[in-house]
């Protein structure tokens, strides 16, 4: 148990911080990290339940709203589907006005 607790206090000393990790949570979302960040990054979350908890609920943040925007998109159409040609006619005129 001392050998297991002196390793992660050893890795913690030297991988980022929670606030970095948090940066590199948001940036791993939108494209990939480079190998090392990579590393250090999962190393952090094994360690640190913390970082792991924010990391679980960003990507169920960013999940449910990708689920929001495709109903959006569904329900936009299907309204746009059921608009009769006048009803169109009559939107495009008072959007211009």
């Amino acid at each position: 148990m001392k050998l297991k607790n002196e390793l992660v206090n050893w890795l913690a000393r030297r991988l980022p911080t929670c606030k970095e990790v948090t940066r590199m949570a948001s940036d791993a979302m939108e494209q990939s990290l480079p190998l090392r960040r990579q590393i250090e990054y999962k190393l952090h979350l094994m360690i640190c339940s913390w970082c792991m908890h924010y990391v679980q609920q960003l990507q169920t943040m960013g999940e449910i709203a990708h689920q929001h925007t495709a109903k959006m998109e569904t329900g936009a159409a299907q309204s746009a589907a059921q608009l009769s040609g006048d009803a169109r006619e009559r939107m495009k005129q008072a959007l211009r006005a």
